[in-house]
């Protein structure tokens, strides 16, 4: 299976802009996830650099951060905690259908406030192993990033970095 590598998403760079001039980065990343990366009798889903999944979104939302021009290893930067609190996938919904399923929290511990941010993304897997645990790996990337952009999105985030 490739291992997934995650890229910039639009969507989410255009919510964040609207921030411009916060200086932020998620610091501490707690999981309580119990991920399972194994996909069917094939393997391990991958990502680029084989790190863990809750890593790969720790370092997919900094990324965001920084295409948006918002990251920052500042003190004074406003350092969130996150905590993913669930993370799986399905690559046999129905017969031939995936879906990657999340769910996040945001906090500042500086001010106290906080957000949770759950995702379903849906997706064709496919009918053998190999196709559909391929999709799976090829689904994390558009899935992490719909994730992402229901954080960012949510009315707390703005309050939560300050603004």
């Amino acid at each position: 299976m490739p291992p997934a590598s995650y890229s910039n998403y639009a969507d989410n760079t255009y919510v964040l802009r609207k921030f411009d001039g916060a200086k932020i980065r998620i610091g501490s990343f707690n999981d309580l996830s119990r991920f399972d990366s194994g996909c069917r009798l094939l393997g391990p889903t991958k990502t680029a650099g084989d790190r863990p999944i809750p890593q790969f979104i720790h370092d997919s939302i900094n990324d965001e951060f920084k295409f948006s021009g918002l990251y920052s290893d500042d003190q004074n930067a406003v350092n969130l905690a996150a905590t993913l609190q669930s993370a799986s996938f399905s690559s046999m919904t129905g017969m031939t259908g995936g879906n990657w399923t999340f769910s996040l929290q945001l906090s500042n511990p500086a001010n106290g406030k906080s957000l949770s941010a759950n995702s379903l993304y849906s997706f064709d897997s496919g009918f053998d192993a190999e196709t559909a645990c391929r999709n799976v790996s090829n689904a994390l990337t558009p899935a992490v990033q719909r994730l992402i952009n229901k954080a960012v999105s949510d009315a707390n985030f703005g309050p939560m970095i300050g603004r």
